[in-house]
């Protein structure tokens, strides 16, 4: 407990009188409390700051004060008695003794004497007890006096043992609670023990003033706030102080005119200076201090005495609220210059404070001293702010927001030319920083876009900020936030930098094209490592069909993009440029921009970048003075080895580039890279690049000779296969090819091929169609065959099943056309699917085997006249492990099943 404190035991004058005396010497009875150096001044005014006046006087001290008082006026009563009485009595009245006291704090001697003539109360009977009751009142405050004249004494000779400044800044810091105190008389003593401290430094001849305050910025700014305290003597006592520090500053900086002690005029000097105090005017009181102590303040002294003024806003005083604004308006007006380097640490102190400021008028006046500071260093402010901790709170979004409306105010944009710089860079995930800027750019941008008065700026900037934010959400796709002890789960980088592109958009009015880009499920081919370039391309053609505003500025922007930066950045440049070639403006690109820039491109490192600039060049194949037809050779080149789906999306448009071309060989390298998709394992592959085929062969007359028989003839039986595999969007586009290549060809295929029903229930279209082609096209029978038994290790149940039944029914029908090499060698490969995972795969190859069987078996004997085969070869040759044709169809479908169920057991 401490011994200022009551509440326990004697009352604290009683236990300062057991100690010391108080006496006008009492001086050297408090030094002699003191006995434990620097550290038991500390603990002596942790003890003895708080004066809570309730505390003070204690109820055993009032008892013992009140008995010795109204010993004589009762002394016809029982002793035991009259103490009981006036202990009561005491207790009663002990809530009116205590407004007495803090009357007295504030010298209000008036009301006091308007309360000791109520403390008797409508009870008492005789004036004799009145008076004495009136004289224990008279005594606690004289104990409370003497308590604080002892403090105070007290005070001095501990500041006497080390007359320095950052000794009396200690004293001054354990008083800095209560001089914000919502109390009245706690704020009072604060103010009046720190004026005793001040004044005894002043007027010391043996004060140092060698070494400067450390803090003396929190001091002037407390005292400043106490100036415009709503108490007349609070602010009275506070501008004495002031006075006193004043001295105590002209003193250091001229030590030849502190000659022993402060002198009259010396001291007359600081009211001249500061001003008289004026209580109607109290902030005319401050300004002018804040001017006048500025000169002695350094650079992170004056940024505390800013910070004092942010800080002391927590209160919801009008009178502090008006007096931290006017301290703020100083600083920033007058000494701005000053706090520069210090800018970080007062806007990170100021992001922290604003949770705590809930008074509408306090948090503008934050605000206000917040435009002021970005206003001179717009740069630092910012820098500082991307600092603060990701997902931003309502705090740090709300100070974004402030400092666009005030950019918009001025018509200035350097909000935006400082977040564009930080966009334009690449995020680190070094364990050393804890933010990542260019994330926190994103963020801050998103909040300036809400900002409706930001939109002229915003259109200024719209192309390089939407190009910088696509090539930060490539960069941050990913990308694992440093662990800085907020939780941040909600947050994916990649996402947020989204949503800012979102917003930016909006912002730009473009609504149909965030709308045709949210159906596409273009957001979230943005934020996927693979997908990226592919959302980008989307968000362009979206742009480019609706005649997006500020498009063209976009394409030029473009130009240089495509030379420099990273992956990242080429490639969404070169994604997004691809699409705007589409643009009437883009024509007017020079031909080292546009052509020459793509056809470097066709031999970059990445498969992206080159499938990219091959369909950027398709695009451009039909533009006056562009000879493309020639690349055509370089452009199919790139495309080995590029992944399926590039390579069609780069063929997209491949029609256009048939208008200029007259040499087959360029036709056909294209149709062979597309039969190669052909068996793509994708079915959008295998669609896409179909559909390809079948709209090149269209835009093809014979008499123009651009493609070649072979490139047709080797693309049917791969389209007549790919017939059966069930999906029917695919089945349409393999009929519309075998349709065009029928018409190239001059063919009239039976209905059968595009009657779109499934072989393994009309084995009768099978054998319609393998009928028709020996019989129509026998040079090109083997072909076929060689062909369609290359689908039998297909991936693809349906593709194995349709190229056994062919094969069955072809041989079939080739029976005198077979050699029994070729037959072994189809045999061979029918036997392996016998034991297929699939059933119906098994029960249709061991049809196909039987009928290649029969054929065997007849050659072999002589039962069929074959055409050109070799007897001496046919006879030697080794004949297959089978059984004859004798055998009946239904044992060797049994056997087929049989096989099949021990393979699946096994």
């Amino acid at each position: 407990m401490n011994p200022v404190h009551g509440g326990e035991g004697s009352g604290t004058a009683l236990r300062l009188q057991e100690h010391t005396s108080m006496t006008q010497d009492g001086e050297e009875g408090t030094k002699s409390l003191v006995t434990g150096g620097e550290a038991s001044a500390d603990v002596l005014m942790t003890q003895l700051c708080p004066l809570r006046l309730e505390e003070v006087v204690t109820k055993n001290a009032l008892y013992m004060m009140a008995c010795r008082s109204t010993a004589q006026a009762t002394s016809e009563e029982n002793p035991s008695e009259a103490c009981g009485t006036i202990r009561q009595d005491v207790g009663e009245k002990e809530d009116k003794v205590q407004p007495a006291l803090e009357m007295v704090a504030l010298n209000d001697w008036k009301k006091l004497k308007e309360l000791g003539k109520d403390v008797s109360g409508p009870g008492q009977k005789t004036n004799s007890f009145h008076s004495q009751k009136l004289m224990v009142v008279k005594q606690i405050v004289d104990l409370y006096n003497q308590t604080v004249d002892a403090l105070e004494v007290m005070l001095r000779a501990l500041l006497s043992e080390k007359p320095n400044p950052a000794e009396l800044q200690n004293f001054l810091d354990h008083l800095a609670p209560w001089m914000t105190s919502e109390k009245a008389h706690e704020r009072a003593r604060a103010v009046i023990t720190s004026v005793c401290l001040l004044q005894a430094a002043a007027e010391s001849p043996q004060f140092c003033m060698s070494h400067k305050f450390p803090r003396l910025g929190l001091l002037i700014g407390r005292l400043a706030l106490r100036v415009g305290d709503p108490e007349k003597e609070i602010g009275r006592q506070a501008m004495e102080g002031l006075y006193f520090l004043y001295s105590l500053m002209w003193c250091q900086k001229e030590p030849e005119r502190k000659m022993g002690s402060v002198t009259a005029v010396l001291h007359q000097m600081p009211q001249k200076i500061l001003g008289i105090y004026k209580p109607t005017r109290t902030c005319e009181n401050i300004s002018e201090i804040v001017k006048r102590f500025g000169q002695f303040l350094s650079p992170d002294q004056m940024a505390d005495l800013l910070l004092t003024a942010v800080e002391s806003l927590k209160e919801a005083s009008e009178s502090t609220i008006e007096a931290s604004k006017t301290i703020l308006n100083v600083i920033l007006e007058k000494y701005k210059q000053k706090i520069q380097m210090e800018v970080p640490k007062i806007v990170d102190r100021i992001h922290s404070q604003l949770r705590a400021i809930h008074h509408s008028h306090a948090r503008q006046v934050v605000m206000m001293a917040l435009c002021l500071l970005a206003h001179a260093f717009l740069e630092e402010v910012s820098t500082a702010l991307l600092k603060c901790p990701l997902p931003l709170d309502r705090d740090a979004a709300g100070m974004w927001r402030t400092l666009a409306k005030t950019e918009a105010i001025c018509h200035s944009h350097r909000l935006l030319d400082v977040l564009l710089k930080e966009l334009q860079e690449r995020p680190s995930t070094s364990e050393d920083r804890a933010f990542i800027i260019p994330l926190a750019a994103a963020s801050a941008l998103c909040e300036v876009l809400s900002v409706s008065m930001c939109t002229q700026a915003v259109t200024r900037f719209y192309p390089r900020l939407l190009m910088a934010l696509l090539v930060q959400v490539h960069y941050t796709i990913g990308l694992s936030l440093p662990d800085s002890g907020v939780s941040r789960k909600e947050l994916i980088p990649a996402c947020c930098v989204v949503k800012t592109v979102k917003t930016l958009l909006l912002k730009m009015g473009c609504h149909y094209e965030f709308t045709a880009v949210e159906k596409e499920g273009g957001w979230e081919l943005l934020t996927s490592s693979e997908e990226h370039h592919r959302g980008v391309g989307l968000l362009a053609r979206a742009m480019v069909h609706y005649s997006c505003c500020q498009l063209w500025r976009i394409l030029y922007l473009l130009v240089p993009f495509l030379e420099r930066g990273d992956k990242q950045h080429k490639l969404t440049a070169m994604a997004f440029f691809v699409e705007l070639l589409h643009m009437p403006q883009a024509k007017r690109l020079p031909e080292k921009y546009s052509v020459l820039r793509l056809l470097k491109g066709l031999t970059d490192p990445d498969p992206v970048i080159r499938a990219l600039c091959v369909k950027g060049l398709i695009t451009m194949a039909d533009w006056p003075g562009k000879e493309i037809k020639v690349l055509v050779p370089a452009m199919i080149n790139s495309l080995c080895g590029v992944d399926g789906r590039l390579v069609v999306e780069a063929l997209a448009d491949v029609k256009k580039i048939l208008r200029g071309l007259d040499v087959a060989s360029y036709v056909g390298c294209i149709t062979s890279l597309l039969r190669l998709l052909f068996d793509d394992e994708r079915v959008s592959v295998r669609s896409a690049a179909i559909s390809l085929f079948g709209k090149m062969v269209k835009k093809v007359k014979k008499t123009q000779g651009l493609m070649k028989e072979e490139d047709v003839l080797d693309s049917l039986i791969p389209l007549l296969l790919h017939l059966q595999e069930g999906n029917p969007d695919l089945a349409e586009k393999c009929k519309n090819a075998l349709d065009e290549c029928s018409r190239v060809l001059e063919w009239r295929l039976p209905k059968q091929v595009g009657n779109g029903k499934a072989w393994h229930n009309h084995q009768e279209d099978v054998d319609e169609i393998c009928q028709y082609l020996v019989k129509k096209h026998q040079e090109n029978v083997q072909k076929f065959l060689f062909q369609s038994q290359c689908y039998l290790s297909s991936t693809q149940p349906s593709l194995r099943r349709a190229a056994a039944m062919f094969i069955g029914f072809l041989v079939m029908h080739m029976d005198s056309m077979m050699r029994m090499k070729d037959l072994d060698i189809i045999s061979n490969a029918l036997a392996g699917l016998l034991h297929d995972p699939e059933a119906s795969v098994c029960i249709f190859a061991a049809q196909a085997h039987d009928r290649v069987l029969a054929i065997y078996w007849k050659l072999k004997y002589g039962l069929v006249e074959q055409h050109k085969v070799n007897s001496d070869s046919a006879e030697k040759h080794k004949s297959p492990p089978n059984p004859p044709a004798t055998e009946g169809t239904s044992s060797r479908l049994c056997n087929a099943l049989n096989l099949w169920k021990l393979a699946a057991k096994h």
